[in-house]
């Protein structure tokens, strides 16, 4: 049975299985006669879609009824439905119809595509996660799990190496989102005595709304400039054919400064008028020095993480890594140990390896058994955690975020930040809270999560769950609750143990009155609250 990777990207996805030399190929996307789908969606009409090339074509003109960059989206509290002949889609129904055409790319070629793995960003919060999953399911497709994005970039590139224990920084930029990530490899005998590989995921950073797609949106801007210019016109002035235009040359330019100094962009149509314009590399990488700079930044942030551990490769992936001020700007920082490796594909390559350590342990269940489990307390059981491999390989994840209850903390109500960014996976702290005023009823612990690494964050919630301020930088964002009713004439600073537990899975919290032993517990399990346009999706024509 084979099973596969699908690297959902930003603005190119594609699939790859092993095939019977155990090689991780790409199946290819013959109508675009390319490796990779574009990730843009064209409701064409009510009962059709266009996925790929022929939807990026349309940009411009169709713009109205054109979706790009819907990753950046998924999962997220800003996401807005579309309406489309009038029906509505989530981001995770649009992100269902890319995974759709993946799909019937695959079976077009003889491919029977139900198991798979599913890529998505390090930096992806358990929700985004959850919605990712969620899409995949909304197809038909079964997915076995998720992999972080840089490595998966790992796994491909250490695939049937195993000679020496590395650490590996993955510098992952995408068509639109940004990873770096610290990853371990090691070899080690498993409980047969073979010897496998373990893969630790020691730190991560980056940001999911930041990618190649920004420098290709600053070039058209400059080469539209340009052209208003060159025509004696305000940019206001040109129509949206003329945009296309110039917006089809945009990648095609940016390729070309990779080994060029300079460009003539040729061919421009501008309201009628042929129009030619000249692109340096200097200017690209001027206009883009911003963008090269946040990438940096998080970079060294994930670097002060490691606490002195240095990487033996950095690791570049990604197409946008091709630019060549990426290539010169991690060079610079890491001298002598940066290789780049199959930048396109190599995340759905280490996905399909990733899939195929799981299938065989997935192949010995049976009945229920195969049946994802409910989260629940950890007692020292780490498997929840971690994925193991067919031959016993490890995949040891991070957590994406930093999670804790609101409480109050020296007479303000704080998130209370029990489990920081990065630590790994499972991971479970007990703390004891107390009471704040006698005969306190009940006590409400709100769960959230935020990218601080500090020790108490404000969050956007009161203690009465009215919306305030709180810093944009934190990303704070509310999960849920767990209540528990306190008996009559409860004294203040009354003890209640909580104990708060944070899988891939979700987030499991438990609150025991310690005078009475009473105990509440809840889990937070993202699945459940994603809504999907199944039949719709399932219905609805999707060609490319």
């Amino acid at each position: 049975m084979s099973v596969y990777g699908i690297d959902l990207g930003t603005t190119n996805s594609c699939i790859a299985k092993k095939d019977a030399n155990g090689n991780a190929v790409i199946i290819p996307n013959q109508t675009d006669s390319s490796d990779t789908l574009a990730s843009v969606v064209w409701f064409e009409s009510a009962d059709n879609v266009v996925v790929g090339a022929s939807a990026k074509d349309m940009v411009e003109t169709e713009g109205g009824n054109v979706v790009e960059y819907i990753k950046r989206e998924i999962g997220k509290e800003d996401s807005q439905d579309r309406e489309y002949f009038g029906q509505k889609y989530s981001a995770v129904d649009i992100s269902a119809l890319i995974l759709k055409r993946i799909k019937a790319i695959a079976e077009d070629q003889g491919e029977t595509v139900e198991k798979v793995v599913i890529t998505c960003p390090a930096y992806f919060g358990l929700t985004e996660r959850a919605a990712t999953k969620a899409a995949g399911e909304a197809v038909g497709m079964e997915v076995l799990n998720l992999i972080n994005e840089p490595t998966a970039a790992a796994l491909a590139f250490t695939a049937g190496q195993f000679v020496e224990d590395r650490t590996i920084l993955v510098y992952d930029l995408g068509g639109g989102t940004f990873d770096v990530t610290v990853v371990q490899m090691s070899v080690g005998a498993n409980a047969n005595g073979e010897q496998v590989q373990k893969v630790k995921v020691v730190a991560t950073g980056g940001n999911d709304r930041l990618g190649g797609a920004d420098w290709d949106n600053l070039l058209f801007e400059h080469i539209l400039n340009a052209c208003a210019t060159e025509n004696g016109l305000s940019v206001d002035d040109i129509d949206a054919e003329s945009r296309q235009n110039i917006r089809s040359k945009v990648e095609a330019t940016k390729k070309r400064l990779t080994t060029a100094e300079s460009h003539r962009v040729r061919g421009i149509m501008i309201n009628g008028t042929p129009t030619t314009v000249t692109v340096t590399r200097a200017e690209f990488e001027s206009m883009s020095a911003g963008l090269l700079s946040q990438t940096m930044s998080y970079v060294e942030t994930v670097m002060n993480n490691i606490h002195g551990l240095q990487p033996d490769t950095v690791l570049l992936v990604g197409g946008s890594t091709l630019m060549p001020m990426i290539r010169n700007a991690v060079e610079a920082r890491f001298p002598g140990i940066v290789q780049t490796y199959d930048p396109h594909t190599a995340v759905a390559r280490g996905a399909a390896i990733y899939a195929d350590m799981l299938v065989e342990e997935e192949m010995k269940k049976d009945g229920d058994e195969d049946k994802p489990e409910k989260i629940k307390p950890i007692d020292g059981d780490t498997s929840n955690g971690t994925s193991l491999g067919k031959d016993g390989g490890i995949i040891q994840d991070v957590t994406p975020r930093t999670f804790g209850p609101a409480v109050i903390i020296d007479g303000e109500y704080m998130i209370d930040n029990l489990i920081k960014i990065n630590t790994p996976m499972p991971a479970a702290v007990e703390k004891t809270y107390y009471t704040v005023a006698a005969n306190q009823t009940k006590i409400m612990l709100r769960v959230f999560e935020n990218m601080s690494a500090e020790e108490a964050t404000k969050p956007c919630l009161d203690g009465m769950g009215e919306k305030q301020e709180c810093n944009p930088a934190d990303m704070v964002r509310y999960l849920g609750v767990l209540e528990m009713t306190l008996p009559a004439n409860t004294p203040k600073g009354a003890p209640i143990a909580v104990t708060f537990q944070v899988s891939a899975s979700g987030i499991y919290i438990k609150a025991v009155n310690v005078a009475t032993g009473e105990a509440v517990e809840a889990t937070i399990e993202f699945e459940q609250n994603i809504k999907v346009n199944q039949a719709h999706i399932m219905s609805v024509g999707v060609e490319g």
